[in-house]
């Protein structure tokens, strides 16, 4: 079964100054926002790791080396996609293993 991870429907309703803070006070999850908002559709998590790399080495994403790639999508999992998800702000699915942005007016990445 696949899991879709969303909060509800929030449609329209910002999320707390101090949600957007904590949000965004991350760099790698500030870019995953950025990243995600920018595609506009569903992307594997690896892909999004290799993005997020290679934009904060201003690389191509295919030259990304697969350790680091690998060691990225692991801290997305544990650590960036939870607490992004229990906002309703991304959702994934575990099918195709993709997450996209679910609540594109909710958190500006640029918020900082």
């Amino acid at each position: 079964m696949a899991t879709t991870s969303s909060s509800g429907d929030r449609t329209g309703q910002r999320l707390p100054e101090e949600v957007v803070d904590d949000l965004l006070s991350d760099d790698t999850r500030r870019r995953a926002l950025s990243i995600l908002a920018d595609r506009d559709e569903p992307v594997v998590v690896t892909d999004l790791a290799a993005a997020v790399l290679a934009a904060e080495r201003d690389i191509e994403p295919a030259a990304v080396p697969d350790t680091d790639r690998t060691a990225l999508t692991e801290e997305l999992f544990t650590e960036h996609l939870p607490k992004l998800m229990a906002t309703g702000i991304v959702a994934y699915d575990s099918m195709v293993g993709t997450v996209e942005i679910q609540r594109p007016d909710a958190v500006p990445t640029d918020h900082r």
